[in-house]
C-alpha cells in the first residue's frame, strides 16, 4: 500500500455541483478490507544484534615427544571421551630410556649403600683415632653426593616414565575430533606437530557486540539479575531458520570496547549437548534491556510510510457492517514474535487494515469487513454464506455509504462556501482600504 489522498476537496465541490441537480443513479458500494485488531501484550525494549559462537574448549593435539606415528585410533568427526587413546608413538626408544634410567638408579642405590656402610664402619675408629678427622668427613660428604646422584637418577627415571607414557597420546577433553593432520607412519617432532584438534561441543561461548553507549545499562542490568547473569536469546541468523533457538547466560564483558566499530563485546555460555550450534557460526542474539510494559502490536505489514510521518489505515464502525477508514498516524516502534510491530497512536482492539484497495478508497473511505479468502464479514461479526444475505448486505451497504458520500460531499460544500465567502470579504476590505484618501 502506498501513500493516496482519499477525497481531495476541490474534487468533491466539482463533484457536488455537477450531481446537486441530479439524482444519484448508481450506487458504489463500501471497498472490501481485511482487518486484524492491535494486541496488546506485556513486552520488554530490547536489544538486537549479531554474535559468533566458539567452542568451549579447543585443543590441539600436539605431542610431547618425537618419534613415529605407529597407530591412529579415531575417526575423522568422531566424539571422543578424556582419556581415550588416540594416537600412538614408537614406544621402543623410550622403553630403553626407562631402562637405562632403572639401571643408572639401582648402580646409585648400590654405590650409596656401600658408601654408608664405610661411613658406619669408620665411626668408632675415627673415635679412637684409628682414623683421623679429615679422612672420616670424606667418608660422610662422599655418602651425601651418593644421596645427590640417586635423586639425578631417581628424576632421569621418572622423566623417562613421563616419556613412554606421552607415547600414547590421549584426549585431554570430551569433544568432537577434527580431520587428520598427519597419518600413520609419519614422524612428528614434539612440541610443533599438530596431529588433529577436537572442539568440545555440548557447551558454547557466545561472543556479541552491543552498541557502546548501552554498555553501562547492560552491566547494571548484569549485577541485579539473579546470579549475576541475564539471559540472552540466541538464535540462527537466517529468517526461515529463527525457531532453532535457546537461551545463553552472560556475565563476561570484554575488558576493552572496539573503538573502530564503537562497540562492547559480552560473552555468554549456551548449553549445547544436542549440538543445534556449532563453534564458529554466526547467529543473532536478542537482548532484554528492561521492564516489561503494556505494549500494542499490529501486524508490520499494517503501517504504512507517509511523506512525514508513519500512518495505518484506521476502520471505525459507522452502521450495519459498514467502517468509515482513515490515516492515524502512529509512532513505529521495535518488531516482536517475527512479524508484529510496536506501534503508538492507536488502542488495543483497534482495526487496523491488513490489507485493502486503495485504488477503490479514491470513491470514498469506506469499507465492509472481509476474509482472505474474501467472503463477507457482516454486521453481527460473523461471514455471510447466502447469496441472498450477501445481496441484502451489499444493497444495504451501498446505501450507507452513498449516505456517507453525500454527508461529506455537502460538508466540502459547505466548507468551500465559507471559504469563499471569507475570500469575498477580504477582498472587498481591502478594495475599500485602497480607495480611503491617505491621511496627510
Amino acid at each position: 500500500m502506498k501513500y493516496i489522498k482519499i477525497v481531495a476537496a476541490l474534487s468533491i465541490v466539482l463533484a457536488f455541483g455537477a450531481c446537486q441537480k441530479q439524482e444519484i443513479k448508481r450506487s458504489i458500494p463500501p471497498t472490501p478490507a481485511l482487518l486484524v485488531k492491535a494486541e496488546s501484550k506485556k513486552l520488554a525494549p530490547y536489544i538486537p544484534t549479531l554474535g559468533t559462537t566458539a567452542s568451549f574448549q579447543s585443543v590441539q593435539i600436539v605431542p610431547q615427544v618425537s618419534g613415529q606415528i605407529i597407530k591412529i585410533n579415531f575417526k575423522q568427526g568422531e566424539f571422543v571421551k578424556e582419556g581415550d587413546i588416540i594416537a600412538e608413538i614408537d614406544p621402543r626408544p623410550y622403553k630403553a630410556q626407562v631402562m637405562q634410567a632403572e639401571g643408572a638408579l639401582a648402580q646409585s642405590k648400590a654405590q650409596l649403600r656401600i658408601d654408608e656402610l664405610e661411613v658406619e664402619r669408620n665411626k668408632k675408629l675415627v673415635k679412637d683415632n684409628y682414623v683421623d678427622k679429615q679422612t672420616f668427613d670424606s667418608y660422610v660428604a662422599r655418602v651425601e653426593v651418593d644421596k645427590g646422584i640417586v635423586e639425578a637418577n631417581q628424576a632421569a627415571l621418572d622423566l623417562a616414565k613421563i616419556n613412554l607414557e606421552w607415547c600414547s597420546i590421549k584426549a585431554p577433553c570430551d569433544g568432537k575430533m577434527g580431520f587428520y593432520n598427519i597419518n600413520s607412519g609419519n614422524v612428528v617432532a614434539a612440541g610443533s606437530s599438530v596431529i588433529t584438534t577436537i572442539e568440545y561441543v555440548n557447551k558454547l561461548y557466545v561472543d556479541f557486540v552491543i552498541p557502546s553507549q548501552k554498555l553501562y545499562d547492560i552491566q547494571q542490568y548484569i549485577k541485579k539479575a539473579e546470579g549475576g547473569k541475564i539471559k540472552v536469546l540466541v538464535s540462527y541468523i537466517e529468517d526461515s531458520q529463527k525457531s532453532r533457538k535457546r537461551e545463553a547466560l552472560v556475565d563476561t564483558v570484554l575488558n576493552k570496547m572496539r573503538y573502530a566499530s564503537g562497540t562492547a563485546v559480552l560473552r555468554g555460555v549456551m548449553e549445547n549437548s544436542d549440538h543445534l550450534f556449532w563453534p564458529d557460526q554466526p547467529v543473532s542474539v536478542t537482548i532484554h534491556d528492561g521492564v516489561e510494559s503494556e505494549t500494542v502490536l499490529v501486524p508490520d505489514i499494517c503501517v504504512q510510510m507517509g511523506p512525514s510521518k508513519n500512518y495505518v489505515y484506521l476502520a471505525r464502525p459507522y452502521k450495519d457492517g459498514v467502517f468509515i477508514m482513515e490515516q492515524v498516524p502512529v509512532e513505529k516502534g521495535q518488531l516482536f514474535d517475527g512479524n508484529m510491530r510496536a506501534v503508538k497512536g492507536i488502542k488495543p482492539g483497534d482495526l487496523v487494515a491488513l490489507q485493502v484497495n486503495q485504488l477503490r478508497l479514491q470513491a470514498g473511505p469506506f469499507v465492509y469487513m472481509a476474509t482472505a479468502d474474501g467472503a463477507i464479514i457482516g454486521a453481527d461479526g460473523k461471514p455471510i454464506t447466502t447469496p441472498e444475505k450477501m445481496k441484502e448486505f451489499m444493497l444495504n451497504a451501498a446505501n450507507v455509504a452513498d449516505s456517507l458520500r453525500v454527508e461529506m460531499m455537502q460538508k466540502a460544500a459547505a466548507k468551500a462556501a465559507q471559504a469563499g465567502k471569507l475570500s469575498s470579504e477580504v477582498a472587498a476590505a481591502t478594495k475599500a482600504a485602497q480607495a480611503q484618501p491617505a491621511k496627510q
